[in-house]
C-alpha cells in the first residue's frame, strides 16, 4: 500500500494536546512501524518536548523531533520546517508519502490508511476537518454547514472523476497528504502567517497535479477560540461565534452560473470540443487551444480559463438568504435531473 510514511505537524505549546494526538496517531490502522511522526517544536516554552521525549520509547512509530527559535507565530513556516523534517526522514525513497496535521487534531483512527490509498491514484490529498465543539444554532456552524451544502452542490454541477463523493470544502492544513516527489516540485509550503495549506493546494491544482478532496479522509480539529497563527481558525471563532447578526457570503445563483461555466470549459477541455464553449461564453477558440496545449488536467485548464475568485465576491448575500436560494437551486436541479 505504501514507500515511506512522515507525518509533518508544527507544535506550539501544545503540551495540554499532544498525548491525544499521540493516542490517535498510535491507533492507525496501518499498523506498527507504519510511519514516522515529525514534530516541529516551534519555539515551545511548555512541556511538549518532555511529553514527546517520554512517550517516543511506547508507540507504535517513530518520532522525531525539530525546533525552530521563538519569534513571532508563522503557520507557513512552521509547517514546511515540519515537513523538510519529513523529507530528510524519508530520503531518497521512490514512492513515499508526506502527510500533515496539527497538534490540536484528531486523526480517525483509518486516517493514513485512507490517505495512502487516495495517493495511488492523485497527487494531493485533503482530508475533511470537522471542528470539534459545534454548537447547533450559531452563526459559525450554519456557515460550515451552508459551505459543506454549497461544495456539494458544486460537485453536482461541475463533477471530477478523480475527486468523486463524497467531497467537501476542506482545504486545511489539519489534514493534507502529498506524493512526496510532488510536494517537492511545488515548493512546499509558503512563508504565510496563515493561509499556506489552502495556497499549496490551489497551486497544485494550477500546476497539473490531481488534488482529491476525499470525505473518506477525516480529521477532528479544535474549536479553540485562542490560537496559534493570527488571523487563522481560532480568531476565525472568536470574531464569529458570538456574532448575533448573520455573515454575508457570496450568491449562490451566481456562483452556480459560474460553476456551470467551469463544467463546461472541463468537458471542452476532456472531449477537445473548444468552439461550442468559445461561442457560448463569448471566449476566443485560440485561447482555450493555446491553454489547453500547455496544461495536463481539466482543473488547471478550469482554473486558468475561469478561476473562482473574484466572481465569488461581488454579490455579497445575507446567509439566511443563501440558505434559501442555495435550496431553490438544489430543488432545480432535481427537477433537471427527473426531467
Amino acid at each position: 500500500m505504501h514507500g515511506q510514511i512522515a507525518i509533518g505537524i508544527p507544535v506550539r505549546n501544545e503540551a495540554r494536546r499532544l498525548t491525544r494526538l499521540l493516542d490517535a496517531l498510535a491507533r492507525q490502522t496501518v499498523g506498527p512501524g507504519a510511519f514516522t511522526a515529525c514534530f516541529l517544536l516551534d519555539g515551545c516554552t511548555d512541556q511538549s518536548a518532555t511529553i514527546l521525549s517520554d512517550r517516543a520509547g511506547s508507540l507504535p512509530f517513530e518520532i522525531c523531533t525539530g525546533t525552530l527559535p521563538r519569534s513571532a507565530p508563522n503557520a507557513g513556516r512552521a509547517r514546511a520546517a515540519a515537513m523538510r523534517l519529513c523529507l530528510s526522514q524519508l530520503g531518497p525513497a521512490e514512492k513515499a508519502f508526506l502527510l500533515t496535521t496539527d497538534a490540536d487534531s484528531l486523526p480517525a483512527n483509518n486516517w493514513v490508511e485512507m490517505n495512502c490509498r487516495s495517493l495511488q491514484t492523485v497527487d494531493v490529498v485533503a482530508g475533511h476537518i470537522i471542528r470539534n465543539g459545534r454548537r447547533a444554532g450559531t452563526w459559525r456552524t450554519r456557515l460550515e454547514d451552508y459551505q459543506f451544502e454549497l461544495h456539494r452542490f458544486r460537485r453536482t454541477l461541475d463533477p471530477i472523476s478523480y475527486d468523486p463523493a463524497p467531497s467537501h470544502p476542506s482545504l486545511g492544513g489539519a489534514s493534507l497528504a502529498f506524493r512526496a516527489s510532488v510536494y517537492r516540485e511545488l515548493g512546499g509550503f509558503l512563508d504565510l502567517a496563515h493561509g499556506e495549506d489552502t495556497a499549496l493546494a490551489e497551486r497544485a491544482r494550477r500546476q497539473n497535479y490531481l488534488v482529491r478532496q476525499d470525505g473518506r479522509v477525516r480529521v477532528l480539529t479544535s474549536g479553540r477560540t485562542v490560537g496559534r497563527a493570527p488571523d487563522g481558525l481560532a480568531h476565525e471563532l472568536r470574531s464569529q461565534l458570538p456574532q448575533k447578526a448573520p455573515p454575508n457570503v457570496p450568491n449562490p445563483v451566481r456562483l452556480a452560473q459560474h460553476f456551470r461555466k467551469q463544467a463546461a470549459l472541463r468537458y471542452a477541455f476532456e472531449t477537445n470540443r473548444m468552439s461550442p464553449v468559445a461561442q457560448h461564453f463569448n471566449l476566443y477558440p485560440e485561447h482555450l487551444n493555446e491553454v489547453a496545449a500547455i496544461v495536463r488536467t481539466s482543473d488547471a485548464f478550469v482554473e486558468t480559463i475561469a478561476p473562482l475568485n473574484a466572481a465569488d465576491q461581488s454579490d455579497l448575500i445575507p446567509l439566511p438568504q443563501a440558505e434559501r436560494l442555495l435550496g431553490t437551486l438544489w430543488a432545480k436541479d432535481t427537477d433537471r435531473a427527473v426531467a
